[in-house]
C-alpha cells in the first residue's frame, strides 16, 4: 500500500514538473519574440518575464528534488506483495 501512494505522488510530481518546464519554455519563446517589438514595450515585458522565469526556475528545482526524493524512497521501500482490491478479478486470480 505504501508503494502505491509513493507511486501516485511521484506521478503527480513528474506531471507538475513537466508543466513547469513547459511554462519555462513558453517564456523563453516569448523572450525571443520580444526583439521584434519596440524597445519601450520590450523592456517592460522583459522585466516581467524575467521575474516569472526566476520563480519558475526555483519551482522547477524544488519539484525536481521532490521527484528524486520519491524515486529514492520508492527504490528503498522493501517489496511487499499487494493484496488484491475487492472486485479486482485480474489481481485476485494472479495472486
Amino acid at each position: 500500500m505504501m508503494t502505491r501512494t509513493i507511486k501516485r505522488k511521484l506521478l503527480k510530481a513528474k506531471i507538475t514538473l513537466n508543466q513547469t518546464i513547459q511554462s519555462i519554455l513558453n517564456i523563453n519563446r516569448t523572450r525571443k519574440q520580444l526583439s521584434f517589438l519596440s524597445s519601450r514595450k520590450a523592456e517592460a515585458k522583459e522585466l516581467t518575464l524575467e521575474e516569472e522565469l526566476k520563480v519558475l526556475n526555483r519551482l522547477a528545482a524544488q519539484q525536481a528534488k521532490l521527484v528524486q526524493h520519491y524515486e529514492h524512497t520508492l527504490a528503498t521501500v522493501p517489496f511487499q506483495k499487494e493484496k488484491p482490491l475487492p472486485g479486482d478479478r485480474k489481481r485476485f486470480w494472479a495472486a
